[in-house]
């Protein structure tokens, strides 16, 4: 398995009935586990793994945000945010899309609240307001990092 960064989605304009299927599932899963359940899982790993690698990988098509030069924004070019669940930027100007995106997508929370927690690549340096202003926006509590300080030699 590759890492997730050279990953190049399919140039396939075709939705086959398969990506369909895979984005529904996407889309609606959902098991949450009791305490009990977690402690199982965390005694029996290779369940954890199984089920992680059945999940569908999720590539979008840089078409489907319609928001001129987005890739400008992104860390990676394959790694973009689902349109239906993207947090919208609030801006000055409605006539600047560019200005209302970052690459950030809501999360479905343990108890189904569709935005509990934020999931979005670490800032550049080019996004860093955008980040800020998307944690004022959102009123975030806390921010987690739950990557690496250091990528490809590059401090983030």
């Amino acid at each position: 398995m590759s890492a997730l960064g050279s990953v190049e989605p399919l140039k396939v304009s075709v939705v086959t009935p398969r990506e369909a299927a895979a984005r529904e599932y996407l889309l609606s899963a959902g098991r949450p586990l009791t305490r009990q359940q977690l402690r199982d899982i965390v005694d029996n790993t290779h369940k954890l793994h199984v089920e992680f690698a059945e999940i569908p990988m999720n590539f979008i098509d840089p078409k489907e945000l319609d928001i001129p030069n987005h890739s400008t924004k992104n860390r990676y070019k394959t790694i973009l945010p689902n349109p239906h669940s993207r947090v919208i930027l609030k801006s000055k100007s409605c006539n600047d899309l560019l200005s209302s995106y970052i690459n950030a997508n809501y999360i479905r929370g343990y108890l189904g609240d569709s935005r509990a927690f934020i999931a979005t690549q670490g800032p550049m340096v080019n996004t860093v307001i955008d980040f800020w202003q998307m944690a004022w926006q959102e009123e975030s509590p806390v921010i987690v990092m739950i990557t690496k300080l250091k990528e490809k030699n590059e401090v983030i």
